[in-house]
């Protein structure tokens, strides 16, 4: 009896449909994490803006929206945003964003991805 090589038709439909699955799990979640890497990197650019400046709620949650505004970055709403203040000053102490993302990936399945990020600003000098 000679020996078989190779896989068989059924092995590679499996292989496919594998490669598929996360091929579909990875279309769905970079982009979610890019949008992630957005937000913190407007954050940071936030922190610098408000060390040197001394803006009110209002400045800082429409310089905040024009920001996400030019990089395209939606899942982020006013609702999701909070900004304090410190005791007895009138900057803004602390900014923090928390949201979520969800997904469709496959029939009633979504995928769920929850983003928190906070700053915290230092007084101006």
């Amino acid at each position: 009896m000679k020996r078989q090589q190779g896989m068989t038709l059924i092995g590679w439909v499996i292989v496919m449909a594998l490669i598929a699955f996360f091929a579909t799990l990875a279309m769905r979640l970079v982009p979610m994490y890019q949008e992630y890497y957005g937000v913190v990197q407007i954050m940071n650019d936030m922190k610098i803006e408000l060390r040197n400046n001394n803006l009110s709620k209002n400045e800082v949650k429409t310089l905040m929206a024009r920001r996400f505004n030019i990089g395209y970055i939606s899942s982020v709403t006013k609702d999701d945003v909070e900004i304090f203040r410190g005791k007895n000053t009138a900057y803004v102490t602390k900014i923090v964003i928390d949201y979520e993302v969800r997904k469709p990936f496959f029939a009633q399945i979504d995928l769920v991805g929850h983003f928190h990020k906070e700053i915290d600003v230092e007084p101006p000098k």
